[in-house]
This record gives structure tokens, sequence and C-alpha cells, in this order.
């Protein structure tokens, strides 16, 4: 009966966390502001604290369409909480596809960087267990794309396509 009621607070207090993190609070704990000047001393978790501040029109980097042929009919498209820039999220078969573009301190501080890989953008590195596309897309900034998609293969396919179609327009 304890372990149960350990659980049960500690899934309380992880709602809470999630809830926060959702709506943008920092809650004291010194995370980054926007408007931070270059040169600003920042460290990795400053870095991924910033990646709750949606930024111009992170969804408009890939069309509709190109997102419905990766993963079908879909949201339109929503800020990523996880990633920065965008995710995609099917409304049936839980699959979502992600496309971010980061200066590179925050690239490091959330990339799963993964092997190299030919067939989609110069540069390009993939990550199989998670579906990342990572590679520099220009002005010290890195392009990604996470396909989360069920099947490795498809999976695959979609983040070098995509990945392809997102640094034609960078």
């Amino acid at each position: 009966m304890e372990i149960l009621s350990r659980l049960v607070k500690a899934a309380i207090v992880g709602a809470a966390l999630a809830t926060l993190v959702a709506c943008g609070g920092d809650a004291g704990t010194g995370s980054s502001t926007p408007g931070d000047k270059p040169g600003d001393a920042r460290t990795a978790d400053d870095a991924a604290d910033s990646l709750t501040e949606p930024e111009g029109e992170e969804c408009a980097r890939l069309t509709t369409d190109e997102v419905a042929d990766a993963i079908g009919a879909h949201d339109g498209g929503q800020h990523d909480y996880q990633l920065g820039g965008c995710v995609w999220t099917a409304t049936s078969g839980g699959q979502a596809l992600h496309a971010t573009v980061l200066p590179r301190d925050e690239y490091e501080a959330v990339a799963e960087i993964g092997e190299p890989v030919s067939g989609s953008a110069d540069g390009a590195v993939y990550d199989d267990t998670h579906g990342e596309l990572w590679f520099p897309c220009g002005n010290g900034e890195f392009c990604g794309i996470k396909a989360d998609i069920g099947d490795s293969d498809r999976r695959k396919e979609v983040a070098l396509r995509m990945g392809t179609v997102l640094q034609g327009r960078m």
C-alpha cells in the first residue's frame, strides 16, 4: 500500500512539472530569457530551457502536403517543446514528424547524434533508434528532422526525404 501511495505522489509531481513546462513557466530556475545577448555565458541546460520559446514561422518549413505524405492526416503543426521547431502529429496511428533549426549550443544539448548517412542533406547524420536526422544548414545552425514512425525502414526513408526538402529551403 505504501508503494502505491508513493507512486501516486510521484505521478502527481510529474504531472505538475509537465504542466509547468508546457505552460512555459520557469519556476525560478534561472532559465534563459528572450533577448540574451551573444556572448552571454550559457550552459547546455540554459540551451534546452530556451527551446520552449517559439521563434518565427517554424511550422511553415514543411508544407501540409509534404507532412501528409509522410504521416497522413495531421494536426497542422504545433510548437515542439521537445526539440524546438515544429511537430506535426498524425490524427491516427500515433505517428509524428518534427522539424527544427537550432543554433549549435542548443543542437548539442538535445540532438541524438548518429552515424553519417547518404541520400539526404549534405553532411547528415542519422540515429536509427530515435529516427533523428541532423545536418549543418548554414550560419552555424543545425537542421533536424525526427520521424516518430514505428516501422524503422519507413522512419529512415521519411527522415532522409524530409531532410532533403528542409535543406533545400535553408
